[in-house]
């Protein structure tokens, strides 16, 4: 590969040096390139010397290395080892382990160099003498220690044995110390919610891992020297990793638990339920992305909770935001919740999220529904209160007698009509309760209006038709004495309740005064006999 990229680049070298440097163009342009083609033989021959470059450096360096080694090698396994002698035994194991694990590269090592050696002089490129004598030598030097490493590893096989005995016994009481570890991890590392301190406890259990890490890397590191194998210490690497998922459980709990808290401050009337709303979400989807390991723990469930009871309590916020809701509403809530506080301006969120309202989700828009329904009903009524106090009588003069006779009204009759069928429905209405009395009242002052009304006509016709021939007519006062008589009764108590009535025009006043329907119903009775008597005589 190196052989195809140098010769490729020759093969340009040599083409470019062909070419002439000097053009003649249409017989009168001449062209100097012979700067271009200079400094484009320079680049070429960089990029060939480089390639040959690199051979040279991977020939002088692997031998160089090689060399080292072989030293580095011999006088490791020249030492003499005593008996109990644990760490010459070690730094010997380490060199035999460390021949091994070269064997295999360099026994295949230096026909490839040789190769690349003929090729660099190929291409006219000499190495120092210093390689060539150690391209002779290192290949036995290589043998002699490769035999070395054999004889010195039958001499320490006895003290070898007995160190892996040693390390065996220490493997397996390891092993009882990373199960008991565990047990312990499970009991006093922050697992649940409700954890005091739970950062001081990670801190505290993460020294403690970091020792046994410490511990079980030098097993592994013993036991790789004398080629033992070791058990995985599977417990001990799970503490681990569930101290990394606490701690990136725990951030998440503290992140939730501060937004909480700063949102808690807010005056209720001012809370913003969609920005808190889009932010719990995010939090939601940010618990789901956690590792499902995570899941089994108290700490998880008490933060998925959390963040589910204040999606719902914002969504209770909301709704208790309405405008519709009044005192009496904020005091049902609390009878059914059983959380007592007061409700004024300085209500802050926390102060609602001490009613719990996600667990009275449904209460809550049962009063929500309730305080609509009744605002609606409020409405009403404050119409009515606003038509009829200034729904006044209109009055026109009697003709005879100037008496004021109440007119004939169609929009007050057809809106006494209309307001009576709004009080009917509101009664049939399941959330009357609160305004039943004020109902109750209204449909009373109403009914006696249309009632009184309906019989002033009645007595005011008759009256009328019979005034000017009682009062007008001499021969029937002549010839009805007694009728007569009775009907100046009738005129006398008649004109007064008009007279009356003129100085009240409101209509609900002058109809609800107290007595008032007996005492036309009375004069109706008399306008009857007098009509009867007026009757029989004409018939005559």
């Amino acid at each position: 590969q190196f052989k195809e990229q140098i010769d490729s680049y020759e093969k340009i070298y040599e083409e470019i040096s062909r070419m002439e440097p000097v053009n003649i163009f249409d017989c009168w342009m001449r062209v100097d390139a012979q700067p271009f083609k200079s400094a484009l033989l320079n680049v070429v021959k960089r990029w060939s010397l480089m390639f040959k470059q690199h051979l040279i450096d991977h020939v002088t360096n692997s031998l160089a290395d090689l060399d080292e080694f072989i030293k580095v090698a011999e006088r490791g396994l020249s030492k003499q080892l005593k008996e109990g002698d644990y760490n010459g035994l070690v730094e010997i194991m380490g060199h035999l382990m460390a021949v091994k694990e070269r064997q295999a590269s360099t026994d295949e090592l230096f026909e490839p160099l040789k190769q690349t050696i003929e090729l660099l002089k190929a291409y006219d490129q000499e190495l120092p003498d210093e390689v060539y004598k150690q391209l002779e030598e290192l290949p036995e030097k290589w043998n002699n220690i490769k035999k070395m490493a054999i004889t010195v590893k039958q001499h320490v096989a006895p003290l070898q044995a007995n160190e892996v005995t040693l390390l065996r016994r220490n493997c397996a009481t390891f092993d009882v110390e990373q199960h008991n570890f565990r047990e312990a991890f499970r009991k006093q590392a922050p697992f649940r919610f409700d954890s005091i301190s739970p950062y001081q406890m990670l801190d505290a259990k993460n020294v403690e891992i970091k020792i046994m890490e410490s511990t079980m890397s030098s097993i592994y590191e013993s036991a790789a020297l004398f080629e033992l194998g070791v058990p995985d210490y599977k417990q001990l690497k799970q503490c681990r990793k569930e101290v990394c998922l606490l701690k990136e459980l725990w951030d998440m709990i503290f992140l939730v638990k501060s937004s909480m808290n700063d949102w808690q401050t807010t005056r209720w009337r001012e809370i913003n339920v969609e920005n808190m709303d889009l932010e719990c979400k995010k939090f939601a989807k940010d618990i789901r992305n956690l590792d499902k390991e995570m899941r089994a723990w108290d700490a998880f469930t008490g933060l998925d909770n959390q963040v589910k009871n204040i999606l719902t309590s914002l969504r209770a916020v909301a709704e208790l935001q309405n405008p519709a809701i009044r005192e009496r509403h904020w005091s049902q809530l609390m009878q059914a919740t059983g959380v007592r506080f007061t409700m004024d301006q300085d209500t802050t969120l926390a102060d609602l999220l001490k009613l719990n309202l996600h667990n009275f989700e449904d209460e809550v828009r049962g009063i929500v529904d309730k305080a609509v329904k009744e605002m609606g009903m409020e409405k009403v009524l404050k119409e009515l209160d606003t038509t009829w106090s200034s729904m006044n009588f209109q009055y026109e003069h009697h003709s005879r007698t100037s008496v004021p006779l109440i007119k004939s009204d169609e929009d007050l009759i057809e809106t006494l009509e209309d307001n009576q069928v709004q009080l009917q429905n509101l009664m049939t209405s399941k959330y009357i309760a609160f305004f039943l009395e004020e109902v109750s009242g209204w449909q009373k002052k109403l009914s006696t209006a249309d009632s009184v009304i309906s019989i002033w006509f009645e007595v005011q016709r008759t009256w009328s038709h019979l005034e000017s021939i009682f009062i007008g007519s001499d021969d029937i006062r002549s010839q009805l004495p007694e009728d007569s008589k009775r009907f100046e009764g009738i005129d006398m108590d008649f004109k007064e309740l008009a007279n009356d009535a003129n100085k009240t025009p409101n209509v609900i006043e002058a109809t609800n005064k107290h007595g008032l329907y007996e005492r036309l119903e009375d004069i109706q009775e008399r306008l009857s006999l007098c009509e009867k008597a007026l009757a029989e005589y004409l018939e005559t």
